[in-house]
């Protein structure tokens, strides 16, 4: 079972935790989260069979897509804190948020522009699954789809949507950081 279909552990969840967190204390860090987590898991009665520090890594990556979207902000290195916008999404989105709630900010759409592995440029002529990439990286959803269900050109564009999506998924981290691998 890959990370994100641990029960609590997908990206809206992640994300959903380290907005809770930051708005119930001035300043917080992912270690704040990542205790936090791990008190809602044992409530859950949920034990996901993935290790501390994988857990650590998505929630980098999901505190950097949260910061990219001005729902948080960083003091420094390590603290962070909730912002208007991030009290508002929260609000609005109390089961959760990913990139789908994202992609409303310019900002968070530029981010994902500039933090693609691939860059695809801007020519009329693209193929239709270049233009479902680039869709995606312009904070597009899978069902702006402009071509009609169930044709080649349908599918095209969604595999290209869903490419650029999995490429922002599966970016490393960068270094690991060291936490304890003890639950």
């Amino acid at each position: 079972m890959e990370f994100l279909e641990q029960p609590l552990l997908n990206t809206p969840s992640l994300s959903l935790n380290l907005l809770k967190v930051a708005a119930e204390q001035e300043w917080a860090t992912l270690e704040d989260g990542l205790a936090h987590l791990k008190r809602v898991l044992a409530q859950a009665h949920e034990s996901p069979a993935v290790a501390v520090p994988e857990i650590f890594c998505h929630l980098q990556e999901t505190r950097r897509h949260l910061v990219a979207a001005g729902l948080l902000a960083m003091a420094d290195n390590s603290r962070f804190a909730i912002t208007e916008r991030g009290r508002q999404v929260l609000a609005e989105h109390a089961m959760g948020v990913d990139d789908s709630v994202l992609t409303q900010f310019p900002e968070f759409r530029e981010f994902l522009r500039q933090s693609s592995p691939r860059r695809v440029p801007e020519n009329p002529e693209l193929g239709t699954q270049e233009e479902g990439y680039q869709a995606y990286l312009d904070g597009q959803s899978a069902v702006d789809n402009p071509y009609e269900f169930d044709t080649s050109k349908h599918l095209a564009w969604e595999n290209g949507w869903f490419e650029a999506r999995d490429e922002q998924i599966d970016q490393p981290c960068g270094p690991r950081h060291e936490v304890s691998d003890k639950p």
